[in-house]
């Protein structure tokens, strides 16, 4: 009798029927709700498949509208967000558009000209305009049960926090830190911000006077821009393999560096270098500040600030990498003469979207997501380094780099791949205005697409480059 009740609770997250609404897809083996299960798929990444199959058949048009997910999940007999995750993911995919008045497969694909051409040809979608866009992350966790459970919990009880942050979230990303860049904080250095450029705009004001701030070249543009706008004037600083050098910060009362995890070429500094720009920067007075942006995804040494907490080093934090930029969350760690001078530029965050990552990080989502994370993206990078041998794929896995051939057209060859719906950047953008230069190279991101459509992408990029293009 045990056995008995207990089987249907062993079916309950398999479809038991045919998806609702929509035709029986020709030539499958059985029915949805017939089939065994798929070794080492899940159930979302069947409904998944069985969508996709749909639209690439022609069964499902451009602009069809899909059963709303409780109703797909009802008639399938499985949970409500085992839907809206195959759902999410075909939206990020690019198969499916969120409407106000639901779910449709997105009008910008293009119609099969046939069955027969259909079942012949790729089943590759139409890129979107955000397919390959360097910066864009996976964020399939903000559908997790976890994560709503932690919104609907933050929304309950709306609370405002302080100009500097929540205390308890600031005690949770010391931690965080401790735990996962070995290094300790005292809570009273951590400041809550929108993200990493609001974490450089306050640090920069609290200087007072604006002065000269040394730059990678080629660095991340929407970062470097901050300064310009707050007066600073921006210097690039002198590089070779290792990062910047010490005596680069000669005549700058700041410098902004990537020493983990340089944007875009993926270079790491090594511990020879870190102290001596240590070193340098004690010595000149000049304030490190230190971009820390995707250490989650990746095994990264201790950030510079670990190397003293006297030091003079700032450190830049955000959770759009390993989450999603429309979080619009970060945070700053500021030398100790500079705390109270920061916290007085800080505008408090939304206290709702700091009490749900409050609750996020104290039940270990994102440790547990920002592992997944790192799985997938050693996934995509061996997919990438398939299509292009000659690419270097950043080791966290949002963007990689395909360098051109000697001599190619690096604008016309961005305008070929922007042709083809792809929205690569060129590595040209990356540097400044006084110190462009460099190789040719295209820039373009890994992060958000699973590794089967990202394959489907990176095919499309080739083709639109040309052999001739793509450096051997």
């Amino acid at each position: 009798m045990t056995a008995n009740r207990q089987a249907p609770r062993a079916r309950r997250e398999e479809p038991t029927g045919a998806l609702p609404g929509l035709p029986a897809l020709p030539g499958l083996p059985g029915r949805p709700g017939r089939e065994r299960p798929a070794a080492g798929r899940s159930v979302p990444q069947r409904i998944v498949a069985d969508i996709h199959q749909r639209i690439t058949s022609g069964l499902l048009a451009p602009g069809d509208r899909l059963p709303s997910s409780r109703r797909m999940a009802a008639e399938l007999g499985v949970s409500r967000g085992t839907v809206v995750a195959a759902y999410e993911q075909l939206i990020g995919e690019g198969y499916l558009m969120a409407t106000h008045g639901g779910t449709r497969v997105d009008p910008a694909l293009p119609r099969p000209a046939s069955p027969t051409a259909s079942r012949a040809r790729s089943t590759a979608a139409a890129p979107g305009p955000s397919a390959l866009k360097p910066g864009t992350p996976d964020a399939s966790d903000v559908t997790s049960a976890l994560w709503r459970a932690a919104w609907r919990a933050a929304a309950a009880d709306p609370r405002p926090h302080p100009p500097r942050g929540s205390e308890e979230l600031r005690e949770l990303l010391a931690e965080h830190m401790r735990l996962t860049r070995r290094v300790t904080i005292d809570p009273h250095r951590i400041l809550v911000t929108a993200g990493a450029r609001d974490g450089l705009r306050l640090i920069l004001s609290a200087l007072r006077v604006a002065g000269r701030i040394g730059v990678e070249d080629p660095g991340y543009p929407s970062l470097r821009a901050i300064p310009g706008l707050l007066g600073w004037r921006a210097r690039p600083l002198a590089m070779d393999a290792d990062g910047a050098l010490p005596e680069s910060l000669e005549g700058v009362e700041a410098a902004l560096l990537t020493p983990n995890h340089q944007f875009p070429t993926g270079g790491r500094m090594p511990a020879v270098r870190r102290h001596a720009l240590l070193a340098a920067a004690s010595s000149r007075g000049t304030l490190l500040i230190e971009d820390d942006f995707d250490a989650e995804l990746h095994e990264a040494p201790a950030p510079l600030l670990a190397s003293g907490t006297d030091g003079p080093v700032a450190l830049l934090g955000s959770f759009s990498p390993s989450l999603t930029p429309a979080l619009g969350l970060g945070w700053a760690v500021v030398p100790e003469g500079l705390v109270d001078d920061v916290a007085q530029r800080c505008v408090p965050v939304s206290g709702i979207v700091q009490d749900a990552m409050t609750r996020y990080l104290r039940q270990d989502g994102l440790r547990r997501h920002a592992a997944r994370a790192r799985r997938l993206d050693r996934r995509r990078r061996g997919v990438f380094l398939e299509v292009f041998p000659s690419g270097t794929p950043m080791e966290g896995g949002l963007h990689a780099v395909v360098p051109l051939a000697p001599g190619a057209d690096e604008a016309a060859a961005v305008a070929r791949a922007r042709a083809a719906g792809l929205g690569v950047e060129g590595l040209g953008s990356y540097w400044s205005v006084e110190g462009r230069g460099g190789w040719p190279g295209i820039v373009l991101g890994l992060g958000s697409r699973s590794p089967e459509r990202l394959r489907e992408l990176l095919d499309a990029l080739r083709e639109a480059l040309g052999p001739g293009d793509i450096a051997d």
